[in-house]
């Protein structure tokens, strides 16, 4: 039944098709391209999304063709391509915002939330969601109406400052989640408002009232849902010395877990409780079995979120549970694992907070050093010996009297150039400019054209606080990047500070 359907859609989808393209109309084209993508596979909507790109290119239409690079961003967001959309989803905000289309522009700034959120940017991701209501807020003067876009809002901001520990803003939104849903009257997002804001009864350890709501809806949920709330429950438990029942909601949770092959991020502490419980019960087999399993969840975990911290867990935490659970298995005959695993859990502890506390410090320190006005990883100085010989002596000193009239200039600033235009600008050959700056800057063009956007990004953020109203778009844009990634990216690798840190102490100073 469902197949006819589909059918008889893609009958009517070309029969339109066919009379936008006999009476050479583009929007109409596209409209039938549209439907084309949400019925191809993959492979084929993209290319139906290019096609709906090339033909509203030019388009005065107030949705194309930014309606095609969100389709697009839509499929590779499906692929798990989180690059690849964040590109296309970008591409359309610009377009929404060129065309004034705030309902576009609120809709493209969720999507982009979600990929930051995925990716571990919860700082990015709050940012675009209170982007998006505001945007929300000024064209409606009440929530008549849009009650679907608030709630969505008031839920991914409650969730994502919980991520962030910042309760009391957490806590703001639930609240303004919940009066809401109660004034609608939809019971079951009254429900999900309170227990998220049971969490963060959790986290400022009224362990009372959170345990309260949790058991009042636990009945209500299944699969990882009910999952995350036992999860509450038991550490609850645990804080509360009843060791048995905290045990018992965590093996329930490695049954749900165990089911649905869907881990959240909670899971690492619910297998490492179960491993410690095991060894207090000399239960050797049980706990490498509770050891693969932590080591698989952490995995995929990590695969799917791909940010920074977990990569340091992968690349340390990993081999050191696979080598302890090889430890437990030689050791199962001998009973000595429980002195063996307390310690490897104890280093582990103290090497992963020394590991962030490092971080940390290096961090400020660097951002100490930016606040003062000095630069971080100069160019090492040096007295030049040897000079390339594959350049004339005569091209060499000009090219470098050239480079530095260039770097006082502004023209590294355009998004457009490149090694040719500027070895044109400079009336000489890509492969002079090329050896006398891989030499003479010790670095590729790219990473020097980049090092002097990032110097003037430093120097004209420092000076000019109009531009700290900036997102990372617009700063990418006055400083001659691509994408708001691109320039975030650019300045850590420069500097080893995040460029939000330093966003911050420049508008706190």
């Amino acid at each position: 039944m469902a197949d006819s359907r589909i059918n008889e859609l893609n009958e009517m989808v070309e029969v339109h098709l066919q009379k936008a393209k006999k009476e050479n109309d583009p929007i109409e084209v596209a409209r039938a391209f549209y439907y084309k993508i949400l019925t191809e596979e993959p492979e084929r909507a993209l290319v139906y999304s290019d096609s709906m790109i090339e033909i509203t290119e030019n388009s005065i239409h107030p949705n194309y063709p930014t309606l095609g690079y969100i389709l697009k961003a839509n499929v590779f967001y499906d692929q798990g391509k989180f690059q690849h959309a964040l590109d296309n989803f970008l591409k359309a905000y610009n377009l929404a915002l060129e065309k004034e289309n705030i309902e576009d522009q609120r809709e493209i700034s969720l999507a982009i939330a979600a990929i930051r959120n995925i990716n571990g940017q919860h700082y990015a991701a709050a940012d675009l969601y209170k982007r998006s209501l505001n945007l929300l807020k000024q064209k409606l003067s009440s929530t008549e109406g849009y009650y679907d876009d608030y709630a969505t809002l008031f839920y991914n901001l409650s969730l994502t400052y919980l991520r962030l520990s910042q309760l009391d803003t957490s806590k703001y939104y639930v609240q303004k989640g919940i009066e809401l849903a109660r004034l609608e009257q939809k019971k079951e997002d009254f429900k999900d408002f309170v227990l998220v804001d049971a969490q963060i009864n959790f986290y400022k350890r009224d362990f009372k009232r959170a345990k309260d709501t949790l058991l009042k809806y636990i009945n209500d949920f299944k699969g990882t849902s009910k999952a995350i709330k036992l999860y509450y429950l038991g550490k609850i438990e645990k804080h509360n010395g009843n060791e048995k029942v905290a045990t018992a909601y965590f093996k329930t949770i490695d049954s749900i877990v165990s089911s649905t092959e869907d881990p959240f991020d909670e899971v690492k502490d619910v297998y490492q409780q179960l491993i410690i419980s095991s060894i207090l019960e000399d239960d050797e087999k049980e706990q490498i079995d509770y050891i693969e399993k932590l080591i698989y969840y952490d995995s995929v975990l990590s695969s799917e979120h791909e940010n920074i911290t977990n990569q340091a867990v992968v690349a340390y935490d990993i081999p050191d549970l696979k080598r302890q659970k090889l430890k437990a298995e030689n050791q199962l005959k001998t009973k000595n694992l429980y002195v063996a695993l307390i310690a490897t859990l104890a280093a582990l502890a103290v090497l992963t907070g020394l590991y962030f506390y490092i971080r940390s410090r290096k961090m400020k320190a660097r951002l100490k050093l930016l606040m003062e006005g000095s630069e971080i990883e100069e160019e090492k100085s040096r007295i030049i010996t040897e000079h390339p010989s594959s350049v004339p002596e005569e091209i060499r000193k000009d090219i470098l009297e050239k480079l530095a009239v260039f770097e006082s200039s502004e023209r590294f600033m355009s998004k457009d150039l490149d090694m040719y235009g500027l070895a044109q600008q400079m009336g000489t050959n890509t492969t002079y400019l090329s050896t006398v700056i891989n030499h003479y800057k010790q670095m590729s063009f790219p990473t020097y054209i980049k090092d002097l956007k990032i110097k003037a990004a430093i120097n004209q953020l420092s000076k000019n606080s109009d531009l700290l109203k900036y997102n990372y778009q617009g700063l990418a844009e006055v400083f001659g990047f691509k994408t708001g990634e691109s320039f975030s990216k650019a300045f850590y690798k420069k500097t080893g500070v995040y460029p939000s840190k330093f966003l911050n102490e420049l508008k706190s100073r």
